[in-house]
């Protein structure tokens, strides 16, 4: 991982990873090493040519292609990432740091680490003051993900990688955030709820709509949660180019759901200690009748009414 505080960050280093894109736009994940080519439109490239440049610059290959040489946006490494497992992608990486409110000094937890995916993104999101632990049950996904970690991000002296099942146990407590890449997250409940801080969040990610269902009808029942939101993201990519404006071939539709609950306080239960309204009630906290309407701004402007600071 580049620094991106050096004053010369534009410059291409030893060690660092690029992508090198065609005029086509394919793009071609390749990492650089001093004294070493790299191979690319089935030609070598020498590293030492790339090495020193400008980001932004273009090579040439030994076909006379010239090609653009960047860093990789995490969106563009972590579909080219080396793997033996699923990743979590981009469009639901944004979401989980975002909703999963990972923010720099935190102390989070990770339970299923696959190829580092994701890992990653959390490592980027806490900073150098926040701690990762990560839970991995299977050595060959741990091998990988350290693999990946080196890599492309770097040393990591605040992440710890424990290759172990998560269900036999999690050793930290009082963390603040808990994200979840399990197939049967609901079994773990448990211990999430003994590591999570009150307030903590805990965010899931779970492919298909049995799972989602089983997984929040596990955070109600289990009593020790609130907040619970559920949501899946869809990316649909666009062709610009000349006179032709339209959506592209593929999209990037469902790959998963995400789930997202708040850990309550010492002798809480959700939801009896809330106070309940009948079914499909339309009445405020003064018993007085008013239009349904969303907790959502979803058309921008003003909050809905009754969201303003009293």
């Amino acid at each position: 991982m580049s620094d991106l505080g050096s004053p010369d960050r534009s410059l291409l280093r030893d060690g660092e990873a690029v992508v090198l894109i065609d005029r086509k736009e394919r793009a071609y994940l390749r990492l650089l090493r001093r004294g070493r080519s790299i191979s690319v439109r089935g030609g070598a490239l020498a590293c030492d040519a790339v090495l020193g440049l400008t980001e932004g610059s273009t090579v040439e290959t030994p076909r006379g292609e010239r090609l653009l040489v960047l860093r990789p946006t995490y969106a563009q490494l972590i579909p080219r990432l080396p793997r033996r497992a699923q990743p979590i992608y981009p469009k639901d990486v944004g979401p989980i740091l975002l909703w999963g409110d990972i923010a720099p000094g935190a102390r989070v937890v990770e339970v299923g680490t696959g190829p580092g995916a994701l890992t990653l993104a959390l490592l980027r999101a806490i900073g150098p003051s926040g701690q990762l632990t990560s839970y991995e049950a299977r050595e060959d996904f741990a091998v990988t993900a350290r693999d990946n970690i080196a890599r492309y991000h770097g040393p990591a002296p605040n992440w710890t990688l424990r290759v172990t099942d998560a269900f036999a146990g999690i050793e930290e407590h009082d963390v603040d955030r808990l994200v979840i890449d399990l197939a049967e997250p609901w079994r773990l409940l448990g211990e999430v709820a003994r590591a999570l801080r009150p307030g903590g969040v805990l965010a899931g990610f779970v492919p298909t709509a049995l799972q989602v269902k089983h997984f929040v009808d596990g955070l109600r029942a289990h009593g020790g949660f609130a907040a619970v939101e559920t949501l899946e993201t869809l990316l649909r990519p666009w062709h610009v180019r000349d006179r032709s404006v339209r959506p592209e071939h593929r999209m990037v539709a469902h790959t998963g759901f995400l789930v997202f609950a708040r850990r309550l306080a010492p002798g809480v239960t959700a939801p009896s200690e809330l106070t309940p309204r009948g079914p499909y009630s339309t009445e405020d906290e003064t018993g007085r009748a008013h239009p349904p309407e969303s907790a959502h701004d979803d058309e921008g402007g003003d909050p809905p009414k009754g969201m303003a600071d009293d």
